[in-house]
């Protein structure tokens, strides 16, 4: 298994962030309640005792400045915000392909497609393997079948509320407001949900056009023991069932490999060319002495 920055595809384990559709929404409402809050304030020094701007409005107020220019002024602070809330962004973008805490490993539904032992298998020199996942429990994995789409897979509100929320959550509130600003925040993850599968599908889409036909699922496992590795192997816990050995693999290879299923009772077959057909098709052919 490795993590996703190790798959040739740039576009794997990539999301999708419309930066325009968040900055819109961002001005809306920046331009909607800012004023607002100014005019609470005016009103009541007493209101918003949990957000962290107060101190400065509530100053530019004594300043007995216009409630327009006011906002003027604030949209420094708005600016600084949104710069934060990019680089967050970029962050969040690129974090699933240098994720090194999850770890993918990957499987075919089809042992003999001419695409796959030629691209995967070093061109028929290689093997593959078939494991029966019915019983796999114990290893802390999931296993997922890949999402083929002709569009990425859209981020844009997921990411802008677990950057929203990030910057909330680094507030420190005065002490006096702690137990108020602790109910806003709970509030604001009630108002803004995460979906709970977003840390899984973003490793689950793959270009329909260029992938469907490799029929892939995935393995995902949370590996804190390997942050300083991009590779980890996991027990085969007895699901290996098979070995398939491609036509054109190195005789000195097979022979070890056979050695190997022979000892631990793994079936054996091999993959040829199907010359009894006019059609372009392997033929899995079962390996006699093979259990």
């Amino acid at each position: 298994m490795c993590i996703a920055d190790k798959f040739s595809d740039k576009y794997d384990s990539n999301v999708f962030y419309n930066y325009e559709t968040m900055t819109n929404s961002f001005e809306k409402a920046f331009s909607t309640i800012m004023p607002n809050i100014i005019q609470d304030l005016r009103s009541n020094s007493m209101a918003f005792p949990n957000i962290p701007i107060k101190r400065k409005i509530q100053k530019l107020i004594k300043s007995r400045i216009s409630d327009d220019d006011i906002v003027k002024t604030l949209r420094v602070e708005y600016d600084i915000f949104i710069n934060q809330i990019k680089d967050s962004i970029r962050k969040q973008e690129i974090w699933a392909r240098n994720n090194k805490l999850t770890k993918i490993g990957c499987f075919t539904e089809k042992v003999n497609s001419k695409y796959m032992w030629d691209l995967y298998a070093d061109g028929y020199k290689g093997f593959a393997l078939e494991y029966d996942f019915r019983k796999w429990y114990g290893l802390d994995v999931n296993i997922y079948p890949i999402i083929y789409s002709s569009i990425m897979f859209d981020a844009t509100q997921i990411i802008s509320r677990l950057c929203i929320t990030k910057y909330v959550d680094s507030i420190q509130p005065e002490k006096a407001y702690e137990e108020t600003f602790e109910v806003f925040k709970a509030q604001l993850h009630q108002l803004n949900p995460i979906d709970l599968m977003y840390f899984t599908k973003m490793y689950l889409y793959k270009d329909k056009t260029e992938y469907s036909h490799e029929r892939e699922w995935r393995i995902l496992k949370i590996d804190k023991d390997s942050l300083n590795h991009d590779f980890i192997s996991i027990p085969d816990m007895g699901y290996l069932k098979a070995i398939y050995y491609g036509p054109d693999m190195e005789p000195r290879y097979k022979t070890h490999l056979r050695s190997i299923a022979k000892a631990k009772g793994i079936r054996e077959y091999d993959v040829v060319l199907d010359r009894n057909s006019r059609k372009y098709s392997l033929k899995v052919v079962p390996l006699r002495n093979s259990k």
